[in-house]
């Protein structure tokens, strides 16, 4: 429950700090703190995963561990390599919003994998 929650206050207050900007809504004094105001709940959810995979029984935070590792790696390998195509063969400039996605979807592969592994 206490994610969920985190999770829509994350969602509300994204939606809400976007539409301000494209309202033109912002001081110029607010910018950075209505910017990072989502990030608030977002903090909340880390503790909340955290807390979770305290929980967890030893097989599971093994899992969850390799999955991590799987992520990690991944998602250095693929950053790293687009930079280098970014520094040297003209690939556009990406937004950093894709590391999470990249990251997020490698972790999901990685708990498939581990899942797999363990079964």
């Amino acid at each position: 429950v206490r994610y969920w929650t985190l999770l829509a206050s994350y969602a509300v207050l994204l939606v809400g700090s976007l539409s301000a900007f494209q309202h033109g809504a912002v001081p110029k004094a607010l910018e950075i703190p209505v910017s990072l105001v989502p990030m608030v709940p977002a903090v909340g959810i880390l503790l909340v995963v955290m807390a979770r995979h305290r929980s967890m029984d030893e097989l599971e935070q093994r899992m969850q561990s390799e999955a991590l590792m799987f992520a990690f790696g991944v998602t250095a390998i693929v950053t790293f390599s687009y930079g280098f195509l970014e520094n040297t063969a003209g690939a556009p400039t990406l937004s950093y919003l894709w590391v999470w996605t990249i990251m997020g979807g490698a972790w999901l592969v990685g708990s498939f994998l581990a899942r797999a592994r363990y079964k």
